[in-house]
């Protein structure tokens, strides 16, 4: 796609963001990923749940490169599902060192 979109001029208190949707599955889990590109040739990616009552944010770090924010956004989902699947299998997942 064309970097036209950076070279239109706007007011000093705008800006201007390009956004990309992906879909991330992820086991019986699905997620919307955006990815943002900035004018400045930044980018930054935001995961959230598309199967769940409750809202969660995954985001990444604004950073160099679109795949290094999808990479982070995606590591960040994968964490979480991977705990939750930990948790629903039965695992202890609590630290018993603590217990006498």
């Amino acid at each position: 796609m064309s970097d036209s979109w950076k070279s239109i001029p706007l007011r000093k208190d705008a800006e201007l963001l390009r956004k990309e949707t992906y879909s991330y599955q992820v086991g019986s889990e699905s997620y919307q990923i955006e990815l943002f590109e900035t004018m400045t040739d930044k980018f930054y990616a935001i995961g959230t749940p598309t199967t769940s009552d409750q809202l969660y944010i995954y985001g990444s770090a604004v950073v160099g490169t679109p795949e290094l924010a999808l990479e982070q956004a995606i590591k960040k989902i994968n964490r979480e599902h991977d705990q939750a699947e930990i948790q629903q299998i039965g695992e202890d997942v609590h630290d018993l060192s603590d217990e006498t």
